[in-house]
């Protein structure tokens, strides 16, 4: 089980068609476009994603640690994530023991690149900037 977040280019979709967006927005990720890079997203998506992965390294996509990285920061207790990374969107996964974490540095992050964030596994609330 994970924590998930999404944080996503506010004029994507307004609060109310939320639910209706976010299901489009899954149903593709079976298409044609490879959900582990940035390229072909928002400026905004792409410089938090850069950012992000300085504190929480993806452990899918192409650049994604080796299984050396990934063994050293399990031992040493440090967080990696996993990105599903859209257009205008990026759902990031964690482990529970790393939400808090995640969560404080995602809200800093994304009220700089003034983008919204749904906490998907809480009360699916969203914070926009």
């Amino acid at each position: 089980m994970s924590y998930d977040l999404l944080i996503f280019e506010p004029d994507s979709t307004t609060d109310e068609d939320f639910p209706q967006w976010w299901k489009q927005v899954v149903a593709q990720w079976d298409g044609p476009r490879d959900f582990s890079t940035i390229d072909g997203s928002t400026p905004a998506i792409r410089s938090f994603y850069r950012d992000l992965i300085r504190s929480f390294p993806p452990f899918n996509g192409p650049d994604a640690l080796s299984e050396e990285e990934l063994e050293e920061r399990e031992d040493k207790g440090l967080p990696v994530a996993e990105y599903t990374i859209g257009a205008d969107h990026i759902y990031i996964s964690v482990g529970w023991s790393d939400a808090n974490a995640l969560v404080k540095t995602v809200g800093q992050m994304a009220w700089t690149q003034r983008l919204a964030v749904a906490y998907v596994s809480e009360d699916s609330s969203i914070f926009r900037p």
